[in-house]
């Protein structure tokens, strides 16, 4: 009987962390942060306001004020140091190498004729590349023609949208690599930038790279203030959400992941718009995935954007969603 009990004790822990995991963890420490903010931000501008008026704090307003904050303080707490440690199991410094695999690279295309030739160019003379797949998401230019010439083999990806380029443009190159490289066609990303990526794929899963490095970033790129502000305030909500992990960059295409990582995020892959790359990560760390951000080179767009670019209508629009899927998903 005692074996018995045991084991059903057992049983209903395990159901209790399973539940705090998927549905309590990183969740409640994003809601309360949140909440944190929007309580201290209203104590402190109805302070301001009732010091203006040379007024008292009124206790009708005070009192509810400092309870939401120790509240939501406490919840904070309780998922980052409490919650973590109970459910979250540490693990060992993983060394998987990656001498002799394969690397296949997926690059997304819509009317770069201007810069796709000069962007496979520079990823084909890349030794440890061994393939290049252009994802044409429905040019009306030569863009298919353009990446042919340079080297690439060329798949036409019929639904429009940036997420849906970047899912085929993975599908694609799972198909010929070990490893798997996703990038742009705009010549804004550096194929010798693998070269810092890939030995990080020895103790991980994906290698993300960021952007907001200003020692990193060409002076004309597209990251100014707003670009480099807003993904940073994105990232580290997405970084509260999983504690624990560094980001600091929710927009940055450029990635490299292993092939059997990706198959286990592939069916979970559903955004087909510009908000697709915190779906990614989103799914990835969902699935257990271990990710790491590394600073990359960014230089400037060739061509007219076809995406957030300096439109800062776009970016506000974009964030928006980055984040609701962050605080959602």
């Amino acid at each position: 009987m005692f074996f018995l009990f045991s084991r059903e004790e057992g049983l209903y822990i395990c159901m209790l962390k399973k539940f705090l995991k998927n549905c309590i963890l990183g969740r409640m420490g994003l809601y309360s942060f949140l909440m944190l903010f929007f309580g201290i931000a209203l104590y402190v501008l109805s302070r301001i306001y009732f010091c203006v008026l040379q007024e008292s704090f009124p206790p009708a307003i005070l009192t509810p004020l400092i309870s939401l904050i120790v509240i939501t303080s406490f919840l904070f707490v309780t998922d980052i140091i409490v919650l973590r440690n109970l459910v979250i199991t540490k693990e060992e410094i993983r060394v998987n190498p990656i001498a002799g695999k394969s690397v296949s690279v997926g690059m997304t295309a819509y009317n770069d004729e201007e810069c796709i030739g000069r962007a496979v160019a520079d990823f084909v003379k890349e030794p440890v590349v061994s393939k290049v797949t252009v994802v044409d998401n429905n040019s009306s230019d030569s863009t298919g023609a353009e990446a042919a010439a340079a080297g690439a083999v060329v798949a036409l990806e019929k639904k429009q949208g940036y997420g849906y380029a970047c899912m085929r443009a993975l599908e694609e190159a799972s198909k010929s690599g070990d490893i798997i490289v996703l990038v742009e066609g705009d010549e804004t990303f550096s194929a010798g930038d693998l070269r810092k990526l890939l030995p990080y794929l020895e103790n991980c899963d994906m290698v993300i790279g960021t952007r907001t490095t200003r020692e990193l970033n060409s002076p004309d790129s597209q990251m100014d203030w707003l670009m480099v502000l807003g993904n940073i305030l994105v990232a580290k909500l997405m970084q509260i959400r999983f504690w624990g992990i560094r980001f600091t960059d929710m927009g940055c295409t450029y990635r490299v992941m292993r092939k059997d990582a990706y198959e286990k995020i592939k069916s979970k892959l559903t955004v087909g718009k510009i908000h697709f790359l915190p779906h990614m990560l989103i799914q990835a760390l969902k699935s257990e995935l271990k990710v790491i951000e590394v600073p990359i080179t960014f230089r400037k767009r060739a061509g007219k954007s076809k995406g957030v670019g300096n439109k800062k209508l776009t970016a506000i629009v974009v964030g928006i969603r980055m984040i609701l899927l962050i605080l959602f998903s």
